[in-house]
């Protein structure tokens, strides 16, 4: 079978994701976050300039021209743009994503199209498990929020946020230099993907006596200005990557890392591995208390 042209796999690739978006969303709201995401990427990926879509007047929503030139350009290059595409449009999405946004979308673009995107280098299986995994952290970050909300963290009540028990575990697993252990039940279906890094790290400071920041403390000694606030608030609410945040908060590379390694320091954010960050329990703390204050 003949290779698939990059003007045609890009042109393909895009109708089917926002099919998908338009059918979660609204065509008006898909329009608008694939537009922006491909103006937004052309800044490290510069070949996405080639890409024009005009809106249309009909149910279509929207025409596709793209240029020959980006023929020429490396396949892996394209995958990354794809790649990028696929994760931003979907946090742009939020809930509405839903766990089978990948799914959907190999189904909308069929098989040959999905073929070529994983000739591209994409693993579109292993992107539906991390949205899988993110969609999981999301749901437990509410039910976190929730409880702080209440007062049941202070109070100490004995709401399962986690949602499920040991006696649902049926098996573990831990592959060899991995940080990460997944926990699994009967039916084989992940229930829960802990790092043992802060595992072990919660044990000691734990049995050590180690208390933590007070987090009363640490809004005296440091000022969250609007955009750091905005990054928690995003991160409470749900998971994305680099790309993502810059896009939703409207500032560059170094901007973001500068905010990132701020909250870090006040141990509002901490890295699960050397790209994954996640918010600490001080980091949601302060968000809930700045939320409840505000009511």
């Amino acid at each position: 079978m003949d290779k698939i042209r990059n003007s045609i796999l890009m042109e393909a690739f895009i109708k089917a994701i926002y099919n998908v978006a338009s059918r979660r969303t609204s065509s008006k709201f898909a329009d608008e976050a694939i537009g922006s995401t491909i103006k937004t990427l052309e800044g490290k990926y510069d070949f996405l300039r080639f890409i024009n879509i005009n809106k249309l007047d009909t149910s279509e929503g929207f025409s596709i021209s793209i240029a020959t030139d980006i023929d020429d350009v490396r396949p892996e290059l394209i995958g990354k743009a794809i790649e990028a595409l696929i994760r931003v449009v979907y946090n742009d999405i939020g809930n509405e994503a839903g766990l089978y946004f990948i799914t959907e979308l190999k189904e909308s673009a069929g098989e040959e199209i999905t073929r070529m995107i994983n000739n591209c280098e994409v693993d579109l299986d292993q992107v539906q498990l991390e949205q899988h995994y993110a969609f999981q952290r999301r749901e437990r970050k509410r039910a976190i929020a929730q409880a702080a909300r209440t007062g049941s963290l202070d109070k100490k009540r004995s709401d399962n946020l986690l949602g499920y028990s040991w006696d649902t575990v049926s098996y573990w697993r831990h592959e060899p230099g991995s940080k990460y252990c997944n926990l699994y039940d009967k039916q084989g279906n992940i229930l829960d993907r802990l790092n043992l890094d802060r595992i072990i790290q919660n044990y000691v400071e734990k049995l050590s006596g180690f208390t933590g920041l007070n987090e009363n403390e640490v809004e005296k000694e440091a000022s969250i200005y609007a955009k750091e606030y905005e990054l928690l608030k995003l991160l409470l609410e749900r998971d994305m990557d680099a790309e993502t945040a810059m896009h939703m908060l409207k500032i560059t590379r170094e901007q973001l890392n500068n905010i990132i390694s701020k909250l870090a320091e006040m141990e509002m954010l901490q890295y699960i591995d050397h790209n994954t960050i996640e918010l600490t329990d001080t980091g949601v703390g302060y968000i809930t208390n700045k939320d409840k204050n505000k009511s």
